[in-house]
């Protein structure tokens, strides 16, 4: 399906700690396995009579064979033949454990601020470190880094699902000059434009008493490096499907910064147990990513998990964890993400269409090429087939449908009528040229 974007976890070494022949050990929480992650530094190294940054600093504290499947399966993704992949983002949920106040991934309670002012330093040398290893040592080249993620989130407490660390406002933003640092010293010694990734906020609510999206912009917004910063990212969580949500937050965006910042989707699920790999949720997705285009003016979207291991909706395919034969099966959402991925490629640009929005379940997200061909994704939720108009001037038609019984299938490739009919509870995309 031509995805282009692929999101690299520096993990904050949950799976070291935990002990899994002895089901973890003290008071540590125990995700699910599979949400546990490796960490590349060597803890057993750790020298007490040295600072945290010192300890971090030193390249013979890693072995990067820890996460070798993890960082080869990127590697094949960018360099195998015919890969689509124009985009590496590292990210990270948490600092190293030996970093935070807790001691582990997450905080001892809720919205505990897990990661000390006099360990910035650390961390930034951690994170660098991968960086290194990703650009000098693999060969690829990355994007940006994502240092933080979903600050405003309690990540605390016995209930916490997986890696994370909380921040506030101005612990946030002090980080990120402490960061911004550190890159722009790797860019100056590698030649490399690596940016800074900020700041996966969990939500756009910005009438939400914990939303604080605004709060933490605003706080950034008091140092140097904001003036370099021309695009945030934030997740759809929350209220995902609200326009209303959408409308409000870059009304105030647009009201503080004009056009300076841009938004990115940097992650999204459909946050339900049991997994449903029809249409229903395929539907749902793109739904989410119509309004994240259109009403959000999103410029890149991206789906939090590749490959879901367990009974829930957090996958675009499904892997049974723990099975000898691997098999990997699409669900319905994978191939309705490549009713868009699959034709649409940077530097198209988004126009309006005059079903933008939804209507009786009906609507469209339309992009035009440097080439002048259009294409529309057409989303039909509805119980019957709907008819929609299509603009004069164009010559031949293209339509892909994802539907109940076809994957991605070309089902018309003909001259441009006046007119097409989309079937009830389908993704079509369709390429309309001169």
């Amino acid at each position: 399906i031509a995805l282009s974007i692929y999101r690299y976890n520096i993990g904050g070494g949950s799976w070291d700690y935990n002990a899994y022949n002895e089901h973890g050990a003290g008071d540590f929480v125990v995700f699910p396995e599979y949400r546990n992650t490796q960490s590349a530094f060597i803890a057993d190294n750790y020298d007490e009579s040295l600072s945290a940054a010192e300890n971090f600093a030193d390249p013979d504290n890693y072995d990067f064979s820890k996460d070798e499947n993890a960082l080869e399966f990127m590697k094949l993704c960018a360099t195998q033949e015919g890969s689509t992949v124009e985009r590496i983002i590292l990210f990270a949920n948490s600092p190293h454990y030996l970093l935070t106040v807790s001691g582990k991934t997450n905080g001892d309670y809720a919205y505990q601020s897990n990661l000390p002012a006099e360990n910035y330093d650390a961390y930034c040398e951690y994170l660098i470190k991968y960086l290194d290893y990703v650009v000098n040592g693999l060969g690829l080249g990355v994007e940006a880094v994502s240092a933080i993620n979903e600050p405003q989130h309690s990540w605390g407490g016995e209930d916490a699902p997986q890696e994370g660390c909380h921040y506030e406002p101005k612990e946030l933003a002090a980080f990120y000059d402490k960061f911004y640092g550190y890159l722009k010293e790797f860019n100056a010694a590698n030649g490399t434009n690596v940016k800074m990734d900020v700041f996966e906020s969990g939500n756009y609510d910005v009438y939400k008493s914990k939303g604080r999206v605004m709060e933490y912009i605003y706080e950034m917004s008091k140092y140097d490096y904001f003036d370099e910063i021309d695009t945030i990212s934030v997740h759809s969580y929350g209220s995902p499907t609200s326009v209303e949500a959408r409308e409000s937050f870059i009304y105030m965006l647009r009201n503080l910064y004009g056009d300076k910042i841009n938004i990115e989707m940097s992650e999204i699920c459909d946050m339900t147990a049991g997994l449903d790999a029809g249409m229903d949720s395929a539907l749902w997705l793109s739904e989410v990513m119509n309004k994240d285009f259109v009403d959000l003016g999103a410029r890149a979207w991206c789906w939090w998990m590749a490959a879901s291991c367990d009974d829930y909706n957090d996958g675009i395919v499904t892997w049974m964890w723990g099975t000898e034969d691997g098999k990997v099966t699409p669900t319905k959402r994978y191939w309705v993400m490549g009713n868009y991925s699959k034709f649409l490629d940077t530097g198209d640009v988004r126009i309006e269409g005059s079903i933008d929005r939804a209507s009786k379940g009906v609507f469209a997200t339309v992009f035009k090429k440097a080439d002048g061909r259009i294409v529309a994704v057409l989303t039909n939720a509805g119980d019957s087939a709907a008819t929609i108009t299509l603009p004069s001037g164009y010559a031949s038609l293209q339509a892909w449908e994802t539907s109940a019984d076809k994957d991605l299938e070309n089902v018309y490739d003909g001259a441009c009528g006046r007119a097409y009919t989309a079937a009830a509870g389908s993704v079509t995309t369709l390429v309309l040229s001169e």
